[in-house]
């Protein structure tokens, strides 16, 4: 047993240790040879004394919970434990036709895209199993290799596409030898399900058949396709048709479905053929003719292991540095002598609740003045609102409230405050002049000039009210000197005006509907001319696709002569591309 799961951060840690220790001796003996020239003498009764003896406890204290995080690091271990492993069936590994002839449309929207399909379904029916994908065409490639993740399996799927890999063609032999690799070095149940069109130009099939029977891997197919065939479409980068697949004759290619290949290969390895319907369906149909043969079965075991044991050293490490934290070079003796001096009246009002009281109030006071100050006027309030609750005597939090709801432009409010501030000398002639701006602002103009001739009674020298004195007195004779049939005329003109602007807007928006409505039946237009020329362009290609496949069909005579005797005709060897 190995008593540190990782014996080389140790080692590394040790080193690192031993640089610290080398250069915190060195620091010391510079400070002290430092402190010896400065101090002279005087330094040997330093050096002796409590607080160097505090010190050189701090930075051992330091040094130990340093090597004891390093000591966790390295992950101390002892006594075992037992690791679960989860309980596998065995392996399937999905290989997946990704030739050109995938690409054919006789089943929707694709074979290819019905594989990946398949294959997503065959994943979820076999959880428990290890799953792999192997793309082949002239060559396999692995695409995912084996692994319980479903959502890689799919992942991996996703990126399946006709023509993907550079070798044309399809090989099944290049996909057996491949799968067998995969599994090699996997015990329990060997599976390989094929998903194809059946169209194989292997030479040496026969060869990976006989090495897949030698090491028991059971080859389930599955074909996707039609016997009747469908043409192969080149597809450009957006995925529509430019043209069908021709041969080196320039006629055009019929790829079939090639069922009796898949079934040799199906039999030869003790497993069964399927012709695809549907992914859920195939899925399910391939997961009971698996469990219903008899192959080794690999059983989950626990593996033993010895148990890490960082956490013992790391919280210790931990304590060592809470400790290096409260031992101070001055020591733990708490100053209690300015309590004695205290006269014992003065203490005994730091206890009283009144005190307290007022002290609360003026700190909710000052935050209420930094509200105040942010011109955060709601926040303010609330504050002085607070402290009023602490200190209702206090006319000092009635003027700042009074203010705030000025700010606020709650004129109603701010006035009941301001008179009730005005009953404080210290504040009268402040507060009435407050409370003639407030009552100015919500129209009161005689109840304005009252207040401010109030404020100059109290204060002369408040050039500020006398001003504003002096504008309410302009304000109301203003008022009381104006012509109503001037208003009449004033109030007639603006309405005209306003009925006159009404007209411009409505007339301009009347000019923008019809642009838009214009523009709207232009994009129609064109929208219509290129949907008849994709109708025309569809119209043309499925022309060309039935010509070509009726002139693929038809171009023997002699397979003519046999079909009116009524012998059915050999199936012709297309090549796969």
């Amino acid at each position: 047993m190995e008593l540190f799961r990782y014996p080389q951060s140790l080692a590394w840690a040790a080193a690192a240790l031993a640089a610290l220790l080398v250069f915190r001796f060195r620091a010391e003996q510079n400070r002290a040879a430092t402190a010896r020239r400065v101090l002279g003498p005087a330094w040997e009764r330093l050096a002796a004394g409590p607080a160097a003896a505090r010190r050189r406890l701090r930075g051992l204290l330091f040094l130990l919970a340093l090597a004891l995080g390093a000591l966790a690091a390295a992950g101390p271990q002892w006594g075992v434990e037992l690791t679960p492993v989860t309980d596998l069936k065995g392996n399937v590994v999905i290989a997946v036709d990704t030739s050109l002839s995938m690409a054919a449309r006789d089943m929707k929207p694709s074979r290819l895209e019905n594989a990946r399909l398949l294959l997503g379904a065959i994943a979820e029916n076999f959880a428990d199993y290890r799953i792999g994908v192997v793309a082949f065409s002239g060559e396999a490639y692995v695409q995912c290799p084996l692994t319980t993740d479903q959502e890689a399996v799919t992942y991996f799927a996703s990126s399946l596409t006709p023509g993907m890999l550079p070798a044309p063609g399809t090989d099944f032999s290049a996909a057996i030898e491949t799968t067998l690799g995969m599994l090699s070095r996997y015990g329990g149940q060997k599976v390989m399900v094929l998903i194809t069109d059946g169209e194989d130009h292997s030479t040496v099939l026969d060869t990976a058949l006989k090495e897949a029977e030698a090491q028991n891997l059971k080859i389930f197919t599955i074909g996707i396709g039609t016997p009747d065939g469908e043409l192969i479409p080149m597809l450009d980068s957006a995925g529509n048709t430019m043209e069908y697949k021709k041969d080196n004759s320039g006629k055009t290619v019929v790829s079939r479905l090639g069922e009796a290949q898949l079934m040799k290969v199906a039999s030869r390895t003790g497993a069964a053929y399927l012709r695809y319907s549907g992914p859920d369906t195939a899925a399910a149909d391939v997961r009971r003719a698996v469990d219903g043969l008899d192959l080794e079965k690999s059983r989950g075991k626990g593996g033993a292991g010895f148990k890490n044991r960082y956490q013992w050293p790391l919280a210790a490490a931990l304590l060592l540095l809470l400790i290096e934290l409260l031992v101070m070079e001055k020591g733990f003796s708490l100053r209690w002598r300015w309590l004695r001096r205290a006269p014992a009246a003065a203490v005994l009002a730091l206890l009283l609740p009144g005190t307290l009281a007022a002290e609360s109030a003026a700190a909710l006071a000052r935050k209420g003045n930094s509200a105040y100050a942010r011109q955060d006027w709601p926040k303010a309030f609330e504050y002085y609102s607070r402290a009023q609750q602490k200190a209702p005597g206090d006319k000092r939090l009635d003027f700042n409230t009074g203010d705030a709801f000025y700010r606020m432009e709650d004129y109603a409010k701010a006035r009941e405050f301001f008179e009730q501030a005005a009953t404080d000398p210290r504040l009268a002639a402040r507060a009435s002049y407050n409370r003639g701006n407030a009552l100015y602002r919500a129209g009161d103009l005689q109840g304005a000039i009252t207040s401010y001739r109030a404020a100059l009674s109290l204060d002369p020298k408040d050039e500020n009210a006398r001003f504003n004195l002096q504008k309410a007195l302009e304000q109301k004779k203003k008022n009381s000197c104006s012509d109503p049939k001037d208003d009449k005329k004033d109030k007639d003109k603006k309405e005209q005006q306003k009925k006159d602007q009404e007209k411009k807007d409505q007339d301009k928006k009347d000019q923008q509907k019809k642009e838009e409505q214009k523009e709207q039946e232009k994009k129609s237009e064109q929208e219509k001319k290129k949907a008849e020329a994709r109708q025309k362009t569809r119209q043309i290609l499925e022309m060309m696709k039935e010509k070509e496949k009726a002139a693929a069909r038809g171009q023997d005579p002699s397979q003519q002569a046999l079909r009116q005797a009524g012998k059915p005709p050999p199936r012709p060897r297309m090549e796969d591309w």
